[in-house]
């Protein structure tokens, strides 16, 4: 087990970014995934963060952003300076810029299963997703401690990531990327930001992540069965296609003060199905390892 792990956990950067969802609503998130995981997959988890939760982790990934950047290459902008070569990597995933925060979508909002449209790099936060799940089933119980709390914990937030809808990238549908500012409620306001975090807090600014939680989590058993069919490939198409509408404003565009609670809609059905989502690849993983 290589000592980054151990720096990566126990240095915690003082500069609390805000990607996608901030930290309340990636608390939302685990909360919503912590009611419906199995009593098994619970205890497992209980042994693997050991004195913490999914929820208190499920903002780590921002927290540690520039230890974790330096250390295991996870870099959301990926700017070239960072850039980790495959030889460079040894376990990581062929990804040229790992653990990326977003991902892309082709026309048919299908995700990439590659990080590579020709000479184009793709970002594609949902390989990396299927990565970290595949190595954590298989490999879990034998895992040093650390690295498997810094893998759940990416887990965890990247689920989340993914269904943040500024953190789609449509090729050719919406190409800015949510870099652009309009006005609401007399403030300019990034698209991206007004999505991670703003959004939430122009809603409902003094509730916390478990009245967020309890707000979303009203799906019955069969709408939660639908919504976590299928893989992560499959969570990113649905996700992709849901959150395209977010994507429509146009560039210094006015809105009315009363455009957030348009937004509400939107917000607490993605905010739910990344929830249901986790819980179902947090099952996953534990499965049968009793």
């Amino acid at each position: 087990m290589r000592r980054i792990f151990v720096i990566s956990l126990l240095l915690l950067t003082a500069c609390h970014l805000s990607f996608g969802w901030g930290g309340v609503g990636h608390a939302a998130i685990a909360q919503v995934a912590d009611n419906h995981i199995s009593k098994s997959t619970k205890k497992q988890l209980k042994k693997c963060l050991a004195g913490t939760d999914i929820v208190e982790v499920a903002s780590d990934a921002d927290d540690n952003y520039y230890v974790w950047s330096r250390d295991i290459g996870f870099e959301c902008s990926n700017p070239k300076i960072l850039r980790r070569q495959p030889s460079d990597m040894d376990s990581y995933p062929t990804n040229i810029e790992p653990w990326c925060h977003s991902y892309s979508v082709d026309s048919l909002y299908n995700t990439y299963r590659h990080n590579r449209e020709g000479d184009e790099y793709v970002r594609n936060a949902v390989m990396d997703l299927d990565f970290l799940i595949s190595d954590l089933k298989a490999n879990w119980v034998d895992m040093d401690k650390d690295e498997r709390v810094v893998k759940l914990s990416l887990v965890i937030h990247l689920i989340g990531d993914i269904h943040c809808p500024m953190h789609v990238l449509y090729v050719p549908q919406a190409p800015t990327g949510g870099k652009y500012s309009f006005v609401v409620k007399g403030e300019k306001v990034n698209a991206h930001s007004y999505w991670d975090s703003k959004l939430i807090k122009m809603l409902e600014p003094e509730w916390s992540y478990y009245e967020y939680s309890e707000a979303v989590d009203t799906a019955s058993g069969e709408e939660i069965a639908e919504i976590q069919k299928g893989d992560v490939y499959d969570w990113g198409k649905a996700s992709a296609i849901t959150s395209l509408p977010a994507h429509s404003h146009e560039p210094k565009e006015i809105l009315s003060d009363e455009y957030p609670e348009k937004d509400r809609e939107l917000l607490y059905i993605q905010l739910r199905n990344a929830g249901y989502r986790l819980a179902k690849a947090l099952d996953y993983i534990f499965a049968l390892s009793e």
